[in-house]
């Protein structure tokens, strides 16, 4: 049995657990608690009846109905593992009728389990543990981080941001510096700037992890020491500009850190960057990619960030690309099963919601699958390769730059 300690929840989460109407209109959406699998507690409904009933008796409010204020302990190890089966996608959000803000209380509702030591859970410690000793999340040497830009050093000019105080500050994200699979983008997204003779740098082996993956667990005292260090680099380079390509690096950089420090810069995602670069004619795309293309929102761009019109245009800008919608798309598209900790903690989950997302894009026919957000390519590329699928899954960069008349 324990008491637990609500000092971590804020009011206006404490106010929309309250304004809660129990309709139900969420659980259809809900990507884990509804779609791929029939549990009421993984709902969004389900997990905002079960914490509040928890914060009644802890205010003796139903003692007399539920019993002490203490929570049995299995209820409580229950309640966190359900709730960290949530991507945190903010569906639920577009659906909810008395426009509570789902995101905010999902993210606030693991901070209160972090500080209860019920979360983050066991399959996501290495991880945390890797960003705070790494500063990445892939037990990577900081060493390496910068290892992906050798391939283009003889055609790009990359600057270092500390050094050369370049005006615009590509920060590359931990996934695209690393893997091996994905840091293409990284590549493609340097291209595509050098091609539009964008005057840019990076932070090289000192750029730090944004620390994303630290606050969708949780943990918001290691993502505040995390972003102070970040900030601070940001404030030495000075840059008028940050991009980043991965949407997780921006959802986190552009409404995270503020609340943390001042970042000075103005804060863009790739796709909001190289569509300002078309619409100046300062990006020419003119070379011909024949194929029909349907395009998978992230959630962090998407819901998170209202970034829908962005690459949809950069799509059309291509001459010869056919644009498809999938049947659920922009505030209505399905999540890819990556994000907050799913894939981590719970990988057949994010295998099935994946397949889903999949199964949508199947169904337009569409030869290329394209996405804007590094944990959306590693999730949905798997999925197609271990279905067989004949989609070809592409990065949006990689469109731009084989369409670039700079490349």
């Amino acid at each position: 049995m324990k008491k637990l300690d609500i000092s971590t929840l804020d009011v206006l989460s404490l106010m929309r657990y309250d304004a809660c109407a129990r309709c139900g209109d969420c659980t259809a959406t809900c990507p884990t608690g509804g779609e791929a699998q029939a549990v009421e507690l993984v709902t969004p409904r389900g997990k905002i009846l079960r914490l509040r009933d928890f914060v009644r008796r802890q205010h003796g409010l139903r003692s007399k109905l539920f019993g002490p204020a203490e929570i049995p302990d299995d209820q409580l190890r229950e309640f966190a593992e359900k709730a960290y089966e949530c991507t945190i996608c903010g569906q639920c959000r577009t659906v909810c009728p008395a426009d509570l803000d789902t995101i905010k209380m999902w993210e606030n509702m693991r901070e209160f389990l972090v500080a209860n030591s019920l979360g983050p859970l066991a399959a996501h410690e290495q991880i945390v543990r890797s960003i705070e000793n790494y500063d990445n999340p892939w037990m990577q040497p900081r060493t390496q981080r910068s290892r992906w830009s050798r391939r283009i050093e003889k055609e790009v000019k990359i600057k270092d941001a500390l050094k050369e105080k370049p005006e615009v500050l590509f920060f590359v994200g931990c996934t695209a510096a690393y893997d091996p699979n994905i840091k293409q983008m990284a590549i493609d997204t340097a291209r595509v700037l050098s091609s539009a003779k964008v005057d840019f740098g990076t932070l090289g082996n000192d750029e730090g992890c944004c620390g994303s993956t630290l606050l969708r667990t949780g943990l918001t005292e290691s993502a505040r020491k995390t972003a102070l260090r970040n900030i601070e680099r940001f404030e030495k380079a000075a840059p008028s500009t940050i991009v980043t390509s991965c949407a997780g690096c921006f959802k986190t950089i552009k409404q995270d850190y503020p609340k943390i420090g001042k970042v000075g810069a103005r804060v863009v995602h790739i796709t909001q960057f190289v569509d300002e670069l078309i619409g100046q004619n300062k990006l020419v795309l003119d070379k011909k990619i024949s194929g029909k293309v349907t395009y998978h929102d992230p959630c962090h761009l998407g819901r998170h960030n209202k970034l829908y019109d962005e690459p949809r245009r950069i799509l059309k800008s291509i001459p010869g690309v056919e644009l498809v919608e999938m049947e659920r798309n922009r505030e209505q598209s399905r999540c890819c099963g990556a994000g907050g900790g799913v894939k981590t903690a719970f990988p057949d989950l994010a295998q099935k919601i994946s397949g889903l997302r999949i199964d949508d894009a199947e169904r337009t026919d569409a030869e290329m699958l394209v996405t804007s957000c590094p944990f959306c390519y590693q999730s949905l590329k798997a999925t197609i390769d271990g279905k067989g699928s004949k989609l070809r899954m592409m990065d949006l960069m990689e469109l731009v730059r084989m369409s670039s008349s700079g490349d």
